[in-house]
């Protein structure tokens, strides 16, 4: 903030942040947003990843007013966070779309936090806020590094520092307090030497083919994973999997496959029956992004579904989606020699046997198994 605006008392020390294309504004918190404040408040998503007050009867519009009316003019006129409503349009009209902050720290270091009102979510509205904010911040304010923090697991939070340029900087164990609790969170920054372009992020598509549905993990898939990841038969050959294999476990792995797109390493896919939507396995293409234009399919089939052709036809859709889509120079599929089942996939979806690596697959009964390798011909 400039001495100038320091001087000034709220509403008028606020600097109004416009971006024409998208008709979103970021302005003063007023009188006619404190509505929106209670019902963003109160929305389920809000409060769990954000400090918003929670109380038995829910947020008011007290609340709101204590915060739009108090304490934000008072952060203004103190100079130490700059707080804006995002004002955009929605539907038939312009409304409230939520709020960012920009806190300034000691030594041109400062940090973004934000959240939106759910019926603006999808718009690509905060990303584009974010964005007026961090140009501000470098431009006017002279910030010359810029956080992001999260909870880990705030998946929608972090999509949108990606899309403003912030670089990941990885998972710091206990970072942030969260209602009297410890918890590791996610750290991004951006310094104001480096481009301000999005960060690239896959997003898993949708693919449809026969009698399936490929479509990304959710949260509901965790009991079935569980049941595929406690099979012997699934541990013998995917002896990696923790032990003992819990709900804990399969959100884990859900994350990690989310992780996957966030990093641009690669793709996966929940195998789900269109009729109900259960999750019938897995198959996931990594090695996106890479210099060698290589990538690797792999799956795994929950035990209900083996020797229905499930995998096959779930190998060749995502086949066909890395060839339309020109993702690779190569395609590769590897199992143990031994797995009569992996191999029979492979073959059946059109692959071809290319090599052995000998004695370099670790198995469940704790011997080296050889490994085959099949590519597309």
């Amino acid at each position: 903030m400039t001495a100038t605006e320091n001087a000034l008392r709220f509403p008028d020390c606020v600097p109004a942040l416009v971006d024409t294309d998208r008709g979103i504004t970021l302005r003063a918190h007023g009188e006619s947003d404190l509505d929106g404040v209670v019902e963003q408040c109160n929305d389920a998503a809000t409060q769990r990843w954000t400090t918003v007050p929670i109380r038995p009867g829910g947020y008011t519009l007290t609340d709101a007013r204590d915060f739009a009316l108090r304490f934000v003019p008072q952060a203004w006129e103190a100079g130490r966070t700059q707080l804006w409503a995002i004002e955009a349009p929605v539907g038939s009209g312009r409304r409230f779309c939520g709020s960012i902050d920009l806190r300034l720290g000691a030594d041109n270091e400062a940090e973004v936090g934000f959240g939106l009102h759910p019926a603006a979510r999808g718009r690509s509205i905060m990303s584009t806020a974010l964005r007026m904010v961090r140009d501000h911040a470098f431009d006017s304010v002279g910030v010359q590094v810029l956080r992001w923090r999260a909870q880990v697991g705030n998946w929608g939070s972090r999509r949108v520092a990606a899309a403003a340029g912030f670089r990941f900087d990885g998972t710091v164990r206990g970072l942030l307090v969260h209602r009297g609790e410890r918890l590791d969170g996610w750290l991004a920054t951006m310094t104001a030497a480096d481009p301000r372009a999005p960060l690239p992020w896959l997003e898993t598509p949708v693919l449809r083919t026969g009698a399936l549905t490929l479509r990304p993990f959710a949260d509901s898939d965790v009991r079935r994973i569980v049941e595929a990841t406690i099979d012997v038969r699934t541990r013998h050959w995917l002896v990696a999997l923790p032990e003992p294999y819990g709900s804990a476990e399969a959100r884990g792995y859900i994350d990690s496959t989310r992780e996957l797109g966030a990093q641009y390493r690669g793709l996966a896919w929940c195998i789900a029956d269109p009729s109900d939507d259960q999750c019938l396995g897995a198959i996931t293409l990594e090695g996106l992004g890479g210099y060698s234009r290589r990538v690797e399919i792999g799956y795994w089939t929950h035990p209900a579904v083996r020797g229905r052709g499930v995998m096959t036809a779930a190998v060749r859709a995502v086949t066909r989606y890395a060839e339309d889509n020109e993702v690779a120079d190569s395609i590769l599929i590897r199992c143990a020699a031994g797995n009569a089942a992996s191999r029979h996939v492979a073959e059946s979806a059109g692959y071809t046997f290319i090599g052995v690596q000998p004695r370099c697959e670790p198995l469940g009964d704790g011997s080296l198994s050889d490994l085959v390798l099949y590519t597309r011909p």
